[in-house]
C-alpha cells in the first residue's frame, strides 16, 4: 500500500480513512493538529479515536505537527491547534534553542500517545540558504538529539522557490542527510489550492533530485503529493499523500487563513481521474465524454468511475497505487523512464480527449511541468 490519507477538515477520516485501510485503498491516515481537535465536539472526532480507528483497522497512524504552517501567510484557523499545548508560550516562538526543545518535546508527547512514528517539526521555506533554512536544519538536529534514540522522520517543507534553488538546495539536503533520520517526509507549498497544480519544471526537477539523493538509504514520503508527486515516486519516493478533499492533495497557504465561524470550508473533490491522462475532468466533461465515446472514455479511465466522493477517492487512490506498482518494481533510469513513458502517451491522448469531451483544462497544465522537469532530472544525471 502506497497512499497515505492527509487530514481533513472534513469529519471522516475516522470512517472513510479506517474503511480505505480495510480495503487496502490506504497504507494509514496523517492527522494534522491544523485539522483534528484533541476534544470531538459533536461535528470532529477526536484524534485519539480516529488514532485507534486507523491502527485497528491496520493501517499506521502518523502525527504531522505542521509547525511550517505557522509561517504561511494569513494563518489563522486555530480552532483546534491551540487544544494541542504545542507550544509552552507564544505560538510559533522558535528564536532560542530552548524554544525549539520545548516545542520538539511537546511535539515528541503527543506523537507518543497517538502512536505515531516521530516526525520533527520543522519551518516553512522560502529559500535555501537563508536564517530559516538554518533553523529548519537546527530543529531537524534537536530532534534527532530529543528523541533519545528512538527513530525521527524529517520533514522538509518549501514552496516553488525553494525546490527550485539547484545548488543552493542540493546544499541544504546534504546537511539533513549527515543527520540519518528513519525517513524523509518532503511537501511543496502552493499559494492556492487547485489542480492540476501551478508547477515548474526546476521544481519538479528539484524535488526528484532530493528523492533520489535522499532514498538511496531511507524511505521517502511526498506530502500532500497525489498525481502530482508521481515524478518524486519515479525518483524513488514510497509513498503518496492525498484524499478526497482538496485540501489532503494540495498543501496550499490558502487552506489555513481563519474560517467563517459556520461550516469546514471542505469541499469533495469527485472529478473522475483517468489513468492514461495523468489528470482529471469535471464530472460533467466526464459524461460527455463517454456520451461521444464510451469505449475510449473507458480505455483512457481504466474503466468506468463510480459515483459518490468516497467511491470517487477509492478510484482515484487505486489509480495512484497501480501507478505507484509499477514505478516501484524497477529502480534508477528504468523508473525514471516508465513514467516519462507515460507523460509521453498522456500528452498524445489529451487533445483527442479534450475534443471529444469539451472539457476546460486539457494536458499541458497536468503534463508539461512534468515532462520538462523530468527531462530537466534525466540531463542533469546524464541517462
Amino acid at each position: 500500500m502506497s497512499i497515505l490519507i492527509q487530514d481533513t477538515a472534513r469529519n471522516n477520516l475516522a470512517s472513510w480513512g479506517e474503511r480505505a485501510v480495510k480495503a487496502g485503498a490506504a497504507r494509514g491516515a496523517v492527522l494534522s493538529p491544523f485539522a483534528s481537535p484533541v476534544r470531538g465536539n459533536g461535528y470532529k472526532t477526536d484524534a485519539l479515536a480516529v488514532a485507534r480507528r486507523v491502527r485497528e483497522a491496520g493501517g499506521q497512524l502518523w502525527f504531522d505537527p505542521t509547525t511550517h504552517a505557522l509561517q504561511m501567510p494569513q494563518v489563522g484557523d486555530f480552532r483546534y491547534y491551540d487544544q494541542w499545548n504545542l507550544w509552552p508560550g507564544m505560538r510559533g516562538l522558535l528564536d532560542q534553542e530552548t524554544h525549539q526543545r520545548d516545542h520538539i518535546q511537546r511535539v515528541f508527547r503527543v506523537q507518543t500517545e497517538l502512536s505515531s512514528p516521530y516526525i520533527a517539526p520543522t519551518v516553512l521555506l522560502h529559500s535555501a540558504q537563508s536564517q530559516n533554512s538554518q533553523r529548519a536544519i537546527q530543529l531537524s538536529s534537536l530532534a534527532m538529539q530529543e528523541s533519545r534514540g528512538n527513530p525521527v522522520w524529517i520533514s522538509i517543507v518549501g514552496d516553488t522557490h525553494f525546490w527550485s534553488a539547484q545548488r543552493e538546495l542540493d546544499a541544504h539536503i546534504g546537511m539533513l542527510d549527515q543527520l540519518e533520520p528513519a525517513g524523509w517526509l518532503l511537501t511543496v507549498v502552493r499559494p492556492q489550492s487547485s489542480v492540476p497544480v501551478p508547477a515548474q519544471a526546476d521544481e519538479v526537477a528539484g524535488v526528484m533530485r532530493t528523492v533520489y539523493a535522499l532514498s538511496q538509504d531511507r524511505p521517502v514520503v511526498m506530502g500532500h503529493g497525489d498525481l502530482a508527486g508521481l515524478p518524486a515516486i519515479a525518483a524513488g519516493a514510497r509513498t503518496l499523500g492525498t484524499g478526497w478533499d482538496i485540501r489532503q492533495r494540495v498543501c496550499a497557504y490558502s487552506d489555513y487563513a481563519a474560517r467563517a465561524s459556520s461550516g469546514d470550508g471542505g469541499q469533495w473533490y469527485q472529478r473522475p481521474t483517468l489513468e492514461v491522462l495523468l489528470g482529471d475532468m469535471k464530472s460533467n466533461e466526464y459524461q460527455v465524454f463517454r456520451s461521444q465515446n464510451l469505449a475510449y472514455a473507458e480505455e483512457l479511465t481504466r474503466g468506468s468511475v463510480p459515483t459518490g466522493p468516497e467511491n470517487a477517492f477509492r478510484h482515484h487512490a487505486g489509480v495512484l497505487s497501480l501507478i505507484i506498482d509499477e514505478l516501484t518494481s524497477l529502480s534508477g533510469e528504468a523508473r525514471v523512464r516508465a513514467l516519462r513513458n507515460r507523460y509521453t502517451r498522456a500528452e498524445s491522448e489529451w487533445p483527442q480527449a479534450q475534443k471529444v469531451s469539451g472539457c476546460s483544462v486539457g494536458g499541458e497544465p497536468w503534463i508539461r511541468p512534468q515532462i520538462d522537469g523530468m527531462d530537466q532530472f534525466i540531463a542533469d544525471e546524464g541517462w
